[in-house]
């Protein structure tokens, strides 16, 4: 199961780029097989998925860059987690990750927490958003199509200004020594 949904017009040049997320997931899942998946390794290894899949998108992306940060006391040097540009728009990113339960998916307070950190990253003319990565998990026993379907419907509940999701079925039994089970990963996109 993929797909994506984007609310916000100004996100609209993103599409192709959450179109080649999921085909760099895929990629990383063709070398290091379905025992392992790249939305286990937290939000700069997925940041950094979203990166290339910018670049494929032919549009250009930088990592964990300086640049001028903005708070009530006026500007100072911080550091930007991910800038995604294209030749009309540049979007600074503050990204972070969850791991919640697959019946516990509300993601509306870490979103909007990711969403304030990001009101930081770059000037107020500047688009600015939080980049919440969701890898949902099971105890127990892989999740089942109903519960897959269960959790996209979820995702697609969440107010963010973009979301995309991939739970491909090789991944619907991928667990860690725990037995939890990993069945994908949802991104959610808050404007500030």
């Amino acid at each position: 199961m993929r797909g994506q949904i984007i609310r916000n017009p100004r996100l609209e040049f993103l599409s192709p780029v959450l179109e080649r997320w999921v085909d760099c997931i895929d990629r990383f899942n063709q070398f290091a097989g379905d025992a392992e998946a790249p939305h286990w390794h937290g939000a700069a290894a997925n940041a950094g998925l979203l990166a290339a899949a910018a670049w494929q998108a032919e549009l250009a992306a930088l990592q964990q860059f300086a640049g001028k940060k903005q708070r009530d006391e006026g500007e100072f040097e911080g550091r930007c987690d991910l800038l995604i540009r294209s030749a009309d728009e540049a979007l600074y990113l503050s990204v972070s990750q969850r791991w919640p339960k697959i019946a516990r998916l509300d993601m509306a307070g870490p979103l909007q927490q990711t969403a304030a950190v990001a009101h930081q990253v770059a000037g107020p003319s500047q688009l600015r958003a939080g980049a919440l990565f969701v890898s949902p998990w099971k105890a127990g026993q892989h999740a089942s199509p109903e519960e897959l379907q269960d959790l996209v419907d979820d995702v697609q509940k969440h107010t963010a200004c973009a979301i995309a999701w991939y739970f491909p079925y090789a991944l619907r039994k991928l667990h860690n020594d725990l037995g939890q089970y990993f069945p994908g990963v949802a991104l959610l996109i808050k404007q500030v």
